[in-house]
């Protein structure tokens, strides 16, 4: 029986599960033994949120035009088959900070988009080859755009709405 590796967890599960406990004293935190398709379980009482955590750093890559972006992707097997368990999806980008001469550290910042809205955005993506969805967000201040989609329906391509929103786990209890 395959255990999951408890001493080697993705670093933004552990960042996420600890701005979850810190965020909602109310709620328990855990860490699923095997893969079910959920990186972390949330629990109010009776009640749980299963949350699937995607990290990224920030890539800048220079060229003609500079492009700057995170990389995430969702196996679009794993994110149809989750639809009924994951309540929602925390987009976790390690933007590089830098003081006055060169790089400090990193800031940070997180996307939490409910499933349920994914799910619509996906739509108008194209999975890989490899039938993997990739978001590659934009920072601009306060703006957040998956940056590669080309739609006409360009709010769907808007994340913005998502920066820090810790108020839509808490409204989902």
């Amino acid at each position: 029986m395959p255990i999951k590796n408890f001493w080697s967890l993705e670093p933004a599960e552990c960042i996420v599960a600890e701005e979850l406990a810190r965020r909602f004293k109310n709620c328990q935190v855990f860490f699923p033994l095997h893969d079910i398709g959920i990186d972390l379980l949330l629990t109010k009482g009776k009640k749980h949120l299963g949350i699937q955590v995607k990290e990224s750093r920030y890539y800048s890559i220079k060229g003609k035009i500079l492009r700057e972006h995170s990389w995430h992707q969702v196996h679009q097997r794993k994110f149809e088959r989750g639809l009924e368990t994951v309540g929602f999806y925390v987009f976790v980008t390690y933007l590089p900070k830098y003081g006055e001469h060169r790089f400090t550290s990193f800031e940070k910042k997180f996307l939490i988009v409910p499933t349920n809205e994914l799910a619509k955005r996906v739509i108008v993506k194209k999975p890989g080859k490899a039938g993997i969805y990739s978001f590659y967000f934009h920072f601009d201040q306060s703006n957040i755009i998956d940056q590669r989609e080309k739609t006409k329906e360009t709010e769907l391509m808007d994340y913005s709405e998502f920066i820090d929103a810790w108020h839509l786990i808490e409204n989902a209890f």
